[in-house]
């Protein structure tokens, strides 16, 4: 080998070893900020030694109680099962809408301003009247959680939908695509992404609605747990219980993230 390519060689390999040893695992900035996290809270609750800030210490027993003694396995039940409800439900209207208004500019206009009013509105003061409406029971909790997660998915869909490549359009046009194939084969794969995210900050809106909706029903569910831990001042159980509701919301988001990836592939 010349002293040239050996040169040449070694500028390629070297950087690449260089970018190895000083790249660090995805995991360990969260790993770092959790650990700060903890140690920061338990110090401070410590230190402040009050009822409404229990340490971390007092906290995670709790939680561990509520896995192993099955107190939280019959509200989440039911909470799972009005959010599935109300996400399917969710997911096909939103889907359909955005599709419709991306397709007619009619629709576009009939409807751009309802959404995007409604999304920015603070969708808990619907509560009342949805209860006042409906009642208490499972199908007020359903809008709840349908009116929270549907309009992320409209304004996802539409502009997904509506912002394709145009020349894939022309192109699939140029083979003599149908409407149908085109928006199947063409558009839904090419705003595959935008489609994606509006799954999942739906999702997650979606969970603060169920839980909004319970604490304010107050009769099943977590969000009636949430109410209850709060009205008697077990701050330790309610802390427990929020950390319960926000892993379950990361957990469904991935999951959401997760299936629609598999479904609708870019």
């Amino acid at each position: 080998m010349s002293a040239e390519g050996g040169a040449a060689l070694g500028t390629e390999v070297m950087p690449r070893r260089a970018r190895r040893s000083v790249t660090a695992p995805h995991w360990l900035p969260f790993a770092i900020s959790l650990l700060i996290v903890v140690m920061t809270w338990e110090i401070v609750a410590r230190l402040a030694d009050t009822i409404v800030f229990p340490p971390l210490s007092e906290i995670i027993p709790e939680l561990w109680t509520f896995l192993v003694d099955g107190t939280i396995l019959d509200p989440l039940a039911v909470s799972l099962t009005t959010l599935a409800v109300g996400m399917i439900l969710s997911i096909v209207i939103g889907v359909g809408l955005g599709a419709l208004m991306a397709r007619f500019q009619t629709v576009e206009w009939a409807l751009d301003v309802y959404v995007n009013g409604l999304m920015a509105a603070p969708m808990v003061a619907f509560v009342p009247v949805f209860i006042l409406l409906f009642g208490i029971g499972i199908e007020t909790r359903i809008l709840t959680v349908v009116v929270f997660a549907i309009f992320p998915v409209i304004i996802n869909t539409f502009a997904g939908l509506r912002n394709v490549d145009r020349s894939l359009v022309e192109m699939a046009e140029s083979f003599g695509a149908s409407e149908w194939s085109l928006f199947w084969r063409v558009r839904v794969p090419a705003s595959a992404p935008l489609l994606r995210a509006g799954i999942r900050l739906g999702t997650g809106r979606g969970v603060k609605g169920l839980i909004n909706g319970e604490v304010l029903i107050a009769v099943v569910g977590l969000g009636a747990l949430v109410n209850q831990y709060g009205t008697a001042f077990s701050m330790d159980r309610l802390y427990a219980l929020i950390f319960f509701i926000v892993a379950l919301a990361l957990v469904l988001v991935w999951l959401a993230g997760w299936i629609t990836r598999r479904l609708v592939r870019a």
